[in-house]
């Protein structure tokens, strides 16, 4: 089987990408060599080398305009040139916006296409009348996409991975700070605002809080800028803030991640969180999660049993974040034996279990024609 990967245009492999639908196609495309699966990358240039059964293509790739139309302009034409630079494949994986309606153009080159639904459909797949199979990376986004193009068995729902090599359980350290860790985007829709207002709160009557935070603030890696980190500043006026810059570095995630005692990630991106790889690590890890109520993260997290979820649209989410960080504050057991079974979930989110999934559904796409 040969397997070919699109890329984003404005997304970098790793190690110096931090992207996470394409690290998490690396971490596959790594699964899939060492089964004798030929790979090939179309990436923007600057990407990882090749090595070993996995070749990188590099294409000429651009910056985010901050514009919907610029960004699709530029979309359009490297979508183009991965397309005619496309070797022959089985199995053609897609990212890009245009690549699944160009690529009938470039029919000979391929046997079947699966496009990876990692973002809320938001009206382009009516147009996507090509593709054979639509991999969603949850559950909410399989529902999301039978919405706009109603039930389809095209339509499969395969998760994202965690490379467990890297994210391996780990106890908790002992120290005199409690250290509450979110890793991510720093941007408004990430609903930082609401983390540190509970732990501003909570600050006078535990004053060894400590908020770590690592991730971009760049507006043009996704971040919000630096307006938007001295808001958080204020709101938190009173709490000790550690800020790490955004890496690709798994093993210096997986460091962080350890030394927290309580992980939280409050998104308010109803439309935008699709999967959440980033809660999932810090499963992986063994840390107990506080996420927002995203149907997103309910694929792996059971409130009080894999992690803990608030409600993050009712007008007393601080107070109930609050709430939950106090109750772990105080119970350490608790921590422990939730952490404990988030390792457990996580595990089924194995690099090699979502990929054999892939490849179980490729075979069965392949050999749909010879029935």
């Amino acid at each position: 089987m040969n397997i070919a990967i699109i890329t984003s245009p404005f997304g970098l492999l790793p190690p110096k990408g931090i992207g996470a639908v394409e690290k998490i196609w690396y971490y596959l495309a790594e699964y899939f060599s060492r089964k004798n699966i030929c790979i090939d990358f179309y990436s923007k240039e600057e990407s990882a080398n090749s090595h070993h059964s996995i070749i990188i293509h590099n294409i000429n790739g651009y910056q985010r305009t901050g514009t919907l139309i610029g960004d699709l302009m530029k979309d359009f034409c490297y979508s183009l040139i991965a397309l005619v630079k496309l070797k022959p494949c089985d199995i053609l994986i897609l990212n890009t916006f245009w690549t699944p309606i160009l690529c009938v153009l470039f029919k000979w080159k391929y046997k079947k296409t699966v496009y990876n639904v990692a973002r809320f459909p938001k009206g382009q797949f009516k147009l996507y009348h090509f593709i054979d199979r639509f991999a969603c990376v949850s559950s909410a986004v399989s529902k999301a996409l039978e919405r706009e193009i109603g039930r389809d068995n095209r339509i499969v729902t395969i998760s994202n991975p965690v490379e467990l090599s890297d994210f391996k359980y780990s106890e908790e350290q002992r120290g005199e700070d409690f250290i509450i860790m979110y890793h991510g985007r720093v941007h408004p829709e990430k609903g930082l605002h609401l983390l540190f207002s509970a732990a501003n709160a909570l600050y006078d009557k535990y004053s060894n809080i400590k908020l770590k935070i690592l991730g971009t603030t760049k507006v043009e890696s996704g971040g919000g800028g630096e307006k938007y980190v001295n808001e958080l500043k204020q709101i938190a006026a009173n709490v000790p803030i550690v800020w790490i810059d955004a890496t690709s570095n798994p093993t210096k995630i997986a460091e962080e991640l350890a030394s927290c005692h309580l992980y939280c990630y409050p998104s308010i991106a109803d439309k935008g969180e699709t999967f959440g790889v980033s809660p999932l690590e810090a499963m992986a890890v063994g840390r107990t999660v506080i996420v927002s109520d995203l149907d997103c993260f309910k694929d792996f997290v059971t409130d009080g049993e894999t992690g803990f979820i608030f409600d993050h649209h009712s007008e007393k989410a601080i107070n109930q974040l609050q709430g939950l960080i106090e109750k772990l504050v105080v119970n350490p057991t608790l921590r422990k034996t939730v952490g404990k079974a988030a390792s457990e979930k996580a595990k089924q989110f194995s690099v090699e279990n979502i990929a054999n999934q892939y490849l179980k559904d490729f075979t069965m796409l392949l050999s749909a024609d010879k029935g």
